[in-house]
């Protein structure tokens, strides 16, 4: 006789869902904001075509559904390495190449963090995806590849996206990611008050840019970060 299946049995310590699609997409907004030609956002699309592949086929994987998981995730993984050869190959400019490929390299790691092979090794890769990004926007700042006002909206955006994935690890780590675990009101929840800070500070810095004090667009970058990170740290208080 097969003893019926507890609650506890069926706890999944995995990041949460909800949290995860929102971490990658607002990430996916930041690199956007920052690719400005038409090829750059092309080639974006179909790096975000293998990302979506990927993290499908790792969700899979990780409820039992093998074969169809893992050659789910081994195509976009395909997808999201040609995308990265196009980035590395395609843009005419260097600039454009130096600003596209981290974000699209930061975009697969942070996927690849939301659905880990090991639930301990997800923060660290949360961490590198969102830095990946930050850098991105930052390459995009210094050899000025978009406006003022793309770059610090990218760069909220990117924060925004690490703080959605963080809290995706941590409700993952505390509650599981079963279907049947109710997570999704405190999972928007958060979400909208981090993404409400993190709009306070954009509007902040741009409102300081807008003052007629001659900066560089990395200096506001700079300045947003930090200002946001410090709202988000205290939110979580």
């Amino acid at each position: 006789m097969t003893a019926a299946t507890s609650p506890a049995d069926r706890f999944l310590r995995h990041p949460t869902v909800v949290s995860g699609v929102i971490a990658v997409a607002v990430g996916a907004v930041a690199v956007g904001l920052i690719a400005e030609t038409a090829l750059q956002r092309r080639i974006l699309l179909a790096a975000l075509v293998g990302v979506a592949s990927f993290g499908l086929g790792g969700r899979l994987w990780h409820r039992g559904r093998g074969v169809a998981g893992v050659g789910l995730a081994a195509c976009g993984c395909l997808v999201v390495v040609a995308a990265a050869g196009y980035a590395v190959t395609e843009p005419p400019r260097i600039t454009q190449r130096l600003e596209l490929l981290p974000g699209i390299l930061g975009l697969w790691v942070l996927a690849a963090a939301l659905v880990p092979m090991r639930f301990r090794r997800s923060r660290l890769l949360v961490d590198v995806g969102s830095g990946l990004l930050f850098v991105a926007v930052l390459t995009s700042g210094v050899v000025r590849g978009a406006s003022t006002t793309a770059l610090v909206v990218a760069a909220g955006a990117t924060i925004l996206a690490w703080d959605a994935a963080e809290n995706a690890v941590s409700l993952g780590g505390q509650i599981g990611s079963h279907p049947e675990t109710a997570t999704v009101r405190a999972e928007l929840a958060h979400v909208l008050l981090s993404g409400g800070l993190a709009v306070a500070a954009v509007v902040a810095v741009l409102g300081v840019t807008r003052l007629g004090v001659d900066s560089l667009p990395l200096a506001a970058l700079v300045a947003l970060l930090v200002a946001a990170v410090a709202l988000l740290l205290a939110s979580h208080r």
